[in-house]
């Protein structure tokens, strides 16, 4: 079973988190992809970006943050996202804007959800860590007040190609290296979820091993909720 939440398992807080959303919780911005959207739930609506959902964890914490801080979160991820798509080039609107949209608002926090789709596809890791890596070097050049937080996605329990040659680690390795190199802070959802596929994770995935049920989403939002009160003690 995935493990329970604590105290001990909050992350570090750095003096950009004291400096930025421990003394202000006025926005969020959520750069992600089908984890963040709502995809697979009873009542997404489909198309491609985020909808808000009864449980996805983007949607609970956008309600909770709003209702506890007046928070306003923004949500900007769509079903199939890799970190290319939010640099020059990418594939949607939501996504190629997206740092254009962090400098206009200047956020307290941005949460980056990705590396899913990469590893579902076996994309070489080096080409991973050149994409993520200029990523989070963008986000903090378009606004360098923002914390930022750095999600490890869950590790699917399926693939997209038939002979995959890189592991799960090799993609976690980017991101905890970019984390340590750029100063972020860094939440792995392994630390909460079982990967898809094993028996451990019957229940919060859905039947292809990848997405996220509703009780896997409330895993999710606990996390991160976890985070947004104990990194600051709010």
């Amino acid at each position: 079973m995935a493990m329970a939440i604590s105290g001990c398992l909050a992350p570090r807080t750095t003096a950009a988190v004291t400096a930025t959303w421990c003394a202000d919780q006025s926005a969020i911005v959520v750069l992600g992809d089908s984890h963040s959207t709502g995809y697979g739930l009873p009542d997404y609506p489909g198309g491609g970006g985020f909808e808000p959902t009864a449980v996805g964890w983007t949607s609970t914490v956008l309600r909770a943050a709003s209702e506890r801080w007046g928070t306003v979160t923004t949500v900007l991820a769509h079903n199939g996202a890799m970190a290319s798509d939010f640099l020059p080039g990418g594939r949607w609107p939501e996504t190629t804007s997206a740092i254009e949209y962090v400098h206009d608002v200047q956020p307290a926090l941005v949460i980056v959800e990705l590396g899913a789709n990469e590893f579902a596809g076996d994309l070489a890791p080096h080409e991973f860590d050149e994409r993520y890596r200029g990523l989070v070097a963008e986000v903090q050049h378009a606004s360098p007040r923002s914390a930022v937080l750095l999600l490890v996605p869950p590790e699917m329990g399926a693939r997209l190609v038939p002979d995959p040659i890189h592991s799960w680690d090799a993609y976690t390795g980017v991101i905890e290296t970019v984390a340590a190199e750029r100063g972020t802070e860094l939440l792995d959802l392994g630390q909460y979820l079982p990967p898809g596929g094993t028996p451990e994770a019957d229940g919060l995935y859905l039947s292809d091993a990848a997405h996220l049920t509703e009780a896997g989403h409330r895993v999710v939002h606990a996390a991160v909720w976890t985070f947004l009160e104990a990194s600051c003690g709010l």
